[in-house]
């Protein structure tokens, strides 16, 4: 899930998180989903700029999941909407629903709203940035080997997911505008910490796992259960 704002308490989504294999997403109601070309993503209710984002967003999250052998067990549902269901929150440009297995974004004009993501002007590369983290919310809540994962477990890996496909300019202006101290320990991501500060906890969280000698080993802990828990 993505706010713009910092301060406000996160929502912790108490939905199970593994999902079945034969399970699909929720089916759309009224207008047909786009599927995005080469990727397994639709879309639906996106004009022809944010569709191109939200399934190049997807694209990059899939492939770098890939490459850490994580890999989708159904496409993953966009619903491009401004009316981002309730339980995300007030605040929220984007947020995964695991009961209904739906990833809603806002547009990409009411997400310019908010002027600024990691203290970085909002552009349409932070847009697709946003399509991403929140496909790898999707992506991920399939593959967790445990029923109920940690929201630090849950974020820790769509922040790193997102970082590691921005554009490497873009990514080292978040960084550097963003307040890190750099930690050693996974023990240092708390839900604390996401609650009252989640671009520092998006921030360090890659800085983090840019250390790790053994990328994949970390996130097939991470999604076993064996680090990041309560």
């Amino acid at each position: 899930m993505v706010r713009i704002h910092p301060v406000l308490p996160a929502i912790v989504l108490l939905a199970q998180a593994v999902c079945p294999v034969s399970a699909q997403a929720q089916p759309y109601s009224s207008a047909e989903a786009v599927t995005c070309p080469g990727v397994a993503a639709t879309v639906l209710e996106a004009n022809a700029s944010d569709l191109s984002d939200v399934c190049a967003g997807a694209a990059s999250a899939l492939a770098f999941l890939k490459t850490h052998g994580v890999t989708p067990t159904e496409p993953v549902a966009f619903e491009v909407t401004t009316r981002i269901p309730r339980e995300a929150g007030p605040t929220a440009a984007g947020c995964y629903i695991e009961e209904r297995r739906r990833v809603y974004l806002v547009p990409y004009t009411s997400f310019r709203k908010n002027k600024s993501w990691f203290n970085v002007p909002i552009d349409r590369r932070l847009y697709r940035a946003l399509a991403a983290h929140e496909a790898a919310h999707a992506v991920s809540a399939c593959n967790f080997k445990v029923p109920n994962p940690t929201i630090q477990a849950k974020e820790y890996l769509a922040y790193v997911t997102m970082f590691s496909v921005m554009p490497a300019e873009l990514r080292a202006q978040a960084l550097r505008s963003t307040k890190t101290q750099g930690f050693e320990s996974l023990d240092r991501f708390t839900p604390l910490l996401y609650s009252f500060d989640p671009m520092r906890f998006g921030a360090e969280a890659y800085r983090h796992f840019s250390e790790v000698s053994d990328q994949t080993a970390l996130i097939r802990d991470l999604l076993a259960g064996r680090v990041l828990r309560d």
